[in-house]
């Protein structure tokens, strides 16, 4: 018996801990379309992942080999006197590649843009593009942008365009489609093709750069993000690796030679930061302006030229920074690339899943830790642990699984299994109690139960000055219909006799099983005549009743009562059983279906 109600328990609480998961699924699609919910939680979960970023980056290493050649506030001021104002003259930036090729330097990308000639040294411009056709490792920027002139939207050489392979179904580039180019130099453009563009777009939701782009779509055709273009080339000559044509699989990798990289649903990928601003060495441009580097000191590195300076304004904000200049953002994805090591989100999906999975362990919890204290301590532990363990995946893995989401549903499931629980456990007082007082087969109340209800109203009858009466109820010839029909009938007869006794008076009033065929009623409030006129009642009602028994066998039984008043037939709850017992040995005595004949009772102190 236990352990069936044991299994019931348990199968109650887990269908309410499903019926749970089912409401949270239901208002998280609701408060998805509804009420924009999906974008609140998002944003919650960029900062978190920002503050993970922030701790992380302390135990990440970048490569020594990248190097930022920066036009920074103390090179604007320096140079001012012999250079002049800003924009410096292009020449400026022949003579650094210059030196930077006679340093040895392995590769020099500039963050800058060559827009434009300067009226009047057209000639400096012409010996710019030159000396950049001149070397195969130097690279420089273009950028398209969203201008309405559609008609006049210049071509941009095929030769700067990529093969890429697409073959994610998830995957499209819309987001990094453009309607213009905004082009270079045009002798520049002739002389190489080492040219990237450098678009960049912030996270819409709070404007922080986590991702990169990597491929931008204009006029049908694909062009390479300046980083990727550069890791591209670097890997294939120092690896020998094939790296002319790009492929993306249908599970949202981008593969560069040996590399494969994870990227979203718009081709970006999530930037691994390695520190905060300032993360690689910082070159001021105007010690190589001035060559005041030691020979050599640039030999085999990548480097990197671009503004700095907080009044050229190309500073972004980012996870480990709000001032984090541009020009290292491009040198952390060419590092990322070179590792292999850029960030992996999950999928929604699966964060849901471990959302459900969480939100599960914490309803066992709730449901099997009886001390409120401890299971909410227990919870807390859990949330605790699963915070810390994803902190140490986005570290050691580079896997961004969700926090936010995870810690909503588990406490919206600790609260609701806490108020669940509570409610079980009145309801299983209840069923524990129904189980104490009630006869199990006529599912009326019990002998004990009588005896309480007794005692309790002759208090209140003492109290109000009141009277309450009750009837004692025998089935006639009982046993000899237990001997022709057997034992089972003879139960579903007392069941019946049963159900009709509480259908047949109030619901304030007690119907008991008070042993063997014999019950009794205790009829609140109600004097002599009452009671007598009601039992009179019952006892029609039995004996003109059918009772249907099984196999379609129908027969009619009778009963004798017996009726007694407090407190004009008893005092105490003994005397008052006493008198209603007489009363019912007189009714079988006078014939049976019937109410036994009244004698009152004299008070023994008169």
């Amino acid at each position: 018996m236990i352990r069936n109600v044991w299994d019931k328990k348990l199968f109650r609480q887990i269908s309410y801990f499903l019926l749970i998961a089912a409401a949270i699924m239901l208002l998280w699609l609701l408060g998805q379309k509804i009420f924009s919910f999906e974008n609140l939680l998002e944003a919650y979960e960029l900062k978190t992942y920002d503050l993970r970023v922030g701790m992380a980056t302390k135990s990440r290493n970048h490569n020594p080999d990248v190097v930022i050649l920066a036009i920074d506030d103390a090179s604007l001021e320096i140079l001012e006197d012999e250079l002049g104002r800003w924009p410096w003259p292009r020449d400026v930036y022949v003579d650094a590649i210059d030196y930077l090729e006679r340093d040895g330097a392995d590769s020099i990308a500039f963050d800058l843009m060559f827009v434009g000639q300067q009226k009047g040294f057209q000639d400096r411009d012409l010996k710019l593009a030159e000396t950049i056709g001149k070397y195969d490792n130097v690279y420089v920027s273009m950028n398209f942008d969203y201008r309405e002139d559609k008609k006049n939207a210049p071509d941009v050489p095929d030769k700067l365009s990529v093969s890429l392979e697409n073959r994610s179904r998830d995957i499209d580039f819309s987001y990094f489609s453009y309607t213009y180019c905004r082009l270079i130099l045009d002798e520049i453009m002739e002389a190489t093709d080492k040219i990237g563009f450098i678009n960049f777009r912030r996270d819409p939701i709070d404007k922080i750069a986590r991702k990169s782009p990597t491929f931008f779509e204009y006029r049908g055709n694909y062009y390479p993000y300046l980083a990727l273009k550069l890791a591209s080339d670097y890997i294939e000559r120092h690896e020998n690796v094939d790296t002319n044509k790009y492929v993306i699989t249908g599970d949202n990798r981008l593969l560069i030679g040996n590399r494969s990289l994870q990227l979203d649903n718009s081709g970006s990928i999530t930037i691994n930061w390695y520190g905060p601003h300032y993360t690689y060495e910082y070159i001021p441009f105007w010690k190589v302006y001035k060559s005041v580097l030691e020979e050599g000191y640039l030999k085999d590195k990548i480097v990197f030229i671009g503004a700095t300076a907080v009044s050229l304004y190309d500073i972004k904000s980012t996870p480990v920074s709000s001032v984090y200049p541009g020009v290292e953002v491009q040198a952390t994805v060419f590092n990322n690339i070179l590792d292999n090591r850029s960030v992996k989100r999950v999928s929604g999906l699966t964060d849901i899943i471990i959302a459900l999975v969480l939100s599960f362990f914490v309803a066992i919890v709730i449901i099997k830790i009886h001390e409120p204290l401890i299971s909410s301590l227990v919870s807390i532990f859990i949330l605790l642990s699963y915070i810390f363990l994803a902190s140490a995946i986005l570290d050691y893995y580079l896997v961004w699984v969700g926090i936010v989401i995870q810690s909503v549903f588990i406490v919206l499931t600790f609260a609701v299994m806490f108020i669940i629980k509570y409610v079980l456990k009145a309801k299983d007082f209840e069923y524990t109690y129904r189980l104490a007082t009630t006869d199990g087969l006529t599912e009326l109340y019990n002998h004990r139960y009588f005896q309480e209800k007794l005692k309790e109203n002759i208090i209140i009858a003492d109290k109000n000055n009141s009277c309450f009466s009750i009837v004692l109820i025998d089935i006639d010839f009982f046993k000899k219909f237990n001997d022709t029909y057997g034992h089972q009938a003879g139960d579903e007869v007392l069941r019946q006799v049963g159900q009709v006794l509480k259908r047949s008076v109030k619901n304030r009033d007690v119907v008991a099983r008070y042993g063997g065929e014999e019950m009794v009623i205790i009829l609140a409030e109600a004097d002599t005549e009452s009671a007598v006129k009601i039992a009179g009642r019952i006892c029609k009602t039995i004996a003109t009743k059918d009772f249907n028994l099984a196999e379609g066998l129908v027969v009619n039984v009778t009963i004798s009562l017996g009726v007694g008043a407090y407190p004009v037939h008893g005092k105490t709850s003994t005397e008052l059983i006493e008198f209603a017992d007489k009363g019912l040995y007189r009714a079988k005595k006078n014939g049976r279906n019937q109410v036994g004949a009244m004698e009152d009772r004299v008070d023994s102190s008169s």
